[in-house]
């Protein structure tokens, strides 16, 4: 294998990449619905969390639906997480790729064997984050998007470049050169979220970049427009199943990939 990062984060819209060590999770929810995959072998998933006797099942790759108490369990090997918002189109099409879908969790990806050789060559630095994000997209189904309107780029620019900013409908849609109701239609067709969802996905994730780039979490927090980086590990919490901190330390100063 060639040389491995301890860790990484690949931003990808209204999505989150993240591939390296398992963390040691104790039985949780996500806001989010997360795609958990085995780069190097099988993990377990609990039948039912909640039961202290409960049996594991299996797998390469399942996926959690969003708020269901759930416990993955891997003894060595890496990870990738591919984290998804539940109001968006993705959730819908990864599904579809599932070849048992259960009412916690579905199992094992139609395209798993292609699917990890893509993660692996991105977890190895042997594929730039874009190619890795294409070739993923065209396997799972995902980050499709209606035929594009060049008009919301200059909003999507301004949110990526001013996080900390309100980015009220009614400024962006200016911006575009739409009015509020055409823009939220047009922002949702592009990228597959609302508006406020994304505005969610953005402030986390200029806020882990600047953490990536040496920031503590409370620089971190009040640059991405969070009140403080207590309301920051709070959503962050939410959203995840884990604290910012927790991931910042496996991340050991990789910048996240953009």
């Amino acid at each position: 294998m060639g040389e491995i990062a301890p860790a990484k984060l690949i931003g990808w819209g209204a999505r989150v990449l993240y591939l390296g060590p398992a963390f040691g999770l104790t039985p949780h929810r996500n806001a989010t619905a997360v795609l958990a995959v085995g780069l190097d072998g099988s993990l377990e998933v609990a039948d039912d969390p909640a039961d202290t006797s409960t049996r594991y099942r299996s797998a390469r790759s399942v996926l959690i639906l969003p708020n269901t108490l759930h416990h993955l369990r891997i003894e060595r090997g890496r990870m990738a997480f591919l984290y998804v918002d539940p109001f968006g189109r993705d959730l819908k099409a990864l599904i579809c790729r599932m070849t048992i879908v259960l009412p916690r969790a579905a199992f094992d990806l139609r395209e798993e064997a292609a699917a990890i050789a893509v993660l692996t060559d991105l977890a190895e630095n042997r594929i730039a984050a874009q190619e890795g994000r294409v070739s993923l997209g065209e396997l799972l189904g995902i980050g499709r998007q209606a035929k594009s309107n060049g008009r919301i780029a200059p909003a999507l620019r301004h949110m990526r470049d001013e996080p900390h900013r309100a980015n009220r409908l009614t400024t962006l849609a200016a911006r575009a050169g739409l009015s509020p109701s055409r823009f939220l239609h047009v922002f949702k067709a592009e990228t597959g979220v609302p508006l406020r969802r994304y505005r969610i996905w953005n402030r986390m994730g200029a806020a882990m970049r600047a953490c990536g780039e040496g920031a503590s979490l409370t620089d971190a927090a009040h640059a991405a427009g969070f009140a403080s980086s207590a309301h920051f590990s709070s959503a962050f919490r939410d959203m995840f199943g884990m604290m910012p901190s927790d991931l910042a330390k496996a991340l050991r100063g990789v910048p996240i990939q953009a």
